[in-house]
């Protein structure tokens, strides 16, 4: 399949060969770019711009492209991904189009909606998630036109790093981000109240305990690809009167559901807020 990505990457317009330039190279720039070079895509499709003096250290050890924006012009990209902080979205998406009027931007900038921008109908706004760097990335995708070359290009890019939701409303982003985006976070406070409990019991060295968890994890990822029902997952394991069902019944008596919807929930109201506030 990465191979057939790969041929794909290279022939969405043709023989021509994608390229990608960044613009802003944190966290979720660099998650994208390490799926990317994982797949088999050449460092050589890909270019940077960066200010930050220890990330162009990095983005340079791995073969990329450093650039100044106002290479724009001289350089043929296919996309644009604007991935700056959000207050500096709006003016940054302006000095692109100074530099390249017909530039197709790829937004991975939160709570910014399309309207947002100079010109909406060039914009393709994605929430991509940092699994992205092991290949294992969900995205969500939404653009006004969604059949252009642009938004088809912006489909290889993330196919490429994981799975593409293509939305059909762009107020569909705020719960995906709650969900995929944030919802990554609120699975890492869980398993860090795991890890932190079998360090209690532990009397090895922390470099097993920290590979025995991987793999504990990592076991939760294949049990599901083999059976994709939880209620059924869950009942392999608890039986009536046993210390499964026990730890069930004190996660529903606290309301563990609530909990999580309550915290999805925070995390689409601060995205919608975030937008408005822009």
């Amino acid at each position: 399949n990465r191979l057939n990505n790969s041929k794909n990457w290279r022939e969405f317009v043709g023989q021509k060969i994608m390229k990608i330039c960044f613009l802003g190279c944190g966290n979720i720039s660099q998650a994208i770019i390490d799926g990317l070079l994982k797949s088999g895509i050449s460092p050589s499709d890909i270019a940077c711009i960066e200010r930050n003096e220890q990330r162009v250290e990095s983005l340079r050890a791995q073969n990329l492209q450093i650039i100044e924006l106002e290479n724009l012009a001289s350089m043929d990209f296919d996309l644009v991904v604007l991935a700056v902080k959000p207050k500096d979205a709006l003016s940054a998406e302006q000095n692109i189009f100074k530099m390249v009027p017909k530039a197709a931007i790829l937004s991975v900038v939160a709570g910014i909606s399309i309207e947002k921008y100079s010109q909406p109908d060039a914009i393709i706004r994605a929430m991509p998630s940092t699994a992205c760097a092991f290949g294992k990335g969900v995205t969500a995708l939404y653009a006004k036109d969604q059949s252009s070359t642009a938004f088809k290009a912006a489909n290889e890019l993330f196919n490429e790093v994981g799975h593409v939701l293509a939305l059909k409303s762009e107020d569909e982003m705020h719960r995906f981000t709650s969900i995929i985006g944030s919802g990554q976070a609120f699975l890492f406070q869980v398993l860090n109240t795991y890890l932190q409990e079998l360090e209690k019991i532990a009397s090895t060295d922390q470099v097993a305990i920290k590979s025995m968890f991987q793999d504990f994890v990592s076991s939760l990822g294949d049990s599901f690809s083999q059976e994709q029902n939880f209620e059924s997952l869950i009942n392999k394991i608890k039986s009536p009167g046993g210390t499964t069902q026990a730890g069930l019944e004190s996660l529903e008596e606290n309301n563990l559901d609530k909990i999580l919807q309550d915290a999805f929930r925070a995390a689409e109201d601060r995205s919608i807020e975030i937008s408005n506030e822009k």
